[in-house]
């Protein structure tokens, strides 16, 4: 048998995984760099973790971006300014050669894998290019001129540099053809997959829900960017319409105390906890709905780890949000600017058809398995570094 026909999973590729962060951790990047590596490694890939990756002076540069947001109402990013970069690009160099790796995988990497030598394979992955988050995500608002130069100049190096370039969303990938210039043939769209330690059990999550009240999940970190208080007034107008429903939000709290019937808040839940991410998991089951009217969001691992459990979800077709929810099929997605009214309508509809609701169920628990998971993630990434 020829060295072309072995499978990714007999043909062992050594992978510097190089993140900023420590990959190995899964707070980092709310764990997805933990799941990508180690997705990775189940192909049969030898997985070398290059990171954390060390900027003496970045202390320094985060104490000023702090001062200037106090004082100028502007926006710095230390993890983009040159000498921070440069310090970044210099360790990861060092440590990418000392593990002698096939391939370089650098996830959210723009602020160092510009700089990686050019004898060996780049794979790129983020979640939106630069040109899409100024001005629409929280972190990269407000940027003063010479961060946001800094950042789209990194950007469109990285881009330039790498072998392949991976997205989960079409709306991520189109901007790196379109604003940066990137061959087509190495844009690759991948969606990302659940952070789940353990999925749950298929038979489980699609059994008969408890009848009764229409069961509403948020989960979401900020309550004002993360749509907390649309999905509270969905809540109420449910109630106007005379549909009896609850709704459970997980992960922040309003700014001052709120009274509602059927609502339910928790402040926080630690995925690293046992106990704590079996509640979190008994959130999901028991809901009939995830609902996320979200601001601005470049994909949303939430979608996916609804879909696990057979949730279909209600958000707005905003950044890469369509990457992770199909309309119709695993959610209904709205317009960026709907209202509480609209949510309300769309979730009336939905849970008072029986048939549809359980179609769409099935329908998200499928998505999870087929594609919304990271084994998919990591064979189809093995794959395309196998071509290289």
């Amino acid at each position: 048998m020829s060295q072309s026909q072995l499978s990714s999973k007999e043909r062992v590729r050594r992978i510097a995984f190089a993140t900023i962060g420590d990959a190995n951790q899964v707070r980092f990047w709310s764990g997805t760099p933990f799941h990508m590596s180690k997705s990775l490694a189940r192909e049969g890939n030898d997985v070398v973790h290059v990171g954390p990756l060390n900027a003496p002076i970045l202390p320094i540069y985060k104490t000023y971006a702090r001062l200037r947001r106090v004082f100028r109402r502007e926006g710095v990013s230390p993890v983009h300014a040159d000498t921070v970069v440069a310090q970044y690009a210099a360790d990861a160099s060092r440590k990418i050669s000392a593990a002698s790796p096939d391939v370089v995988f650098a996830p959210a990497g723009s602020s160092f894998a510009w700089g990686i030598p050019k004898g060996v394979p780049l794979v790129y992955a983020s979640d939106a290019t630069f040109r899409l988050v100024e001005n629409y995500h929280p972190n990269y608002r407000n940027m003063s001129r010479a961060a946001r130069e800094n950042s789209e100049r990194l950007e469109r190096q990285t881009i330039a540099r790498a072998n392949l370039v991976l997205y989960p969303s079409q709306w991520a990938a189109e901007s790196a053809v379109r604003d940066y210039g990137a061959d087509p043939a190495k844009v690759h769209v991948i969606p990302w997959g659940a952070n789940l330690e353990d999925a749950p059990d298929r038979g489980t999550v699609l059994g008969e829900r408890e009848p009764g009240r229409c069961r509403l999940l948020f989960i979401g970190s900020d309550w004002e960017e993360k749509g907390a208080d649309i999905a509270l007034g969905t809540l109420i107008s449910l109630k106007s319409r005379g549909v009896d429903a609850e709704l459970v939000i997980c992960g922040c709290v309003p700014s001052k105390p709120c009274t509602v019937d059927g609502l339910t808040v928790i402040s926080f839940l630690d995925k690293n906890d046992p106990a704590q991410r079996e509640r979190l998991s008994r959130l999901y089951r028991d809901a009939d709905l995830f609902l996320l009217p979200t601001r601005a969001d470049c994909y949303g691992i939430v979608f996916c780890e609804a879909a696990a459990h057979g949730v279909p979800s209600i958000a707005p077709a905003t950044g890469g949000v369509p990457g992770a929810i199909r309309d119709g099929e695993t959610g209904i997605l709205l317009a960026p600017d709907a209202t509480k009214e609209d949510y309300a309508k769309v979730i009336a509809d939905l849970f008072t058809n029986p048939e549809r609701l359980a179609g769409m169920r099935q329908s998200c628990r499928d998505a999870y398995e087929n594609r919304l998971n990271w084994n998919a993630w990591g064979r189809r990434v093995s794959d395309l570094m196998q071509m290289l």
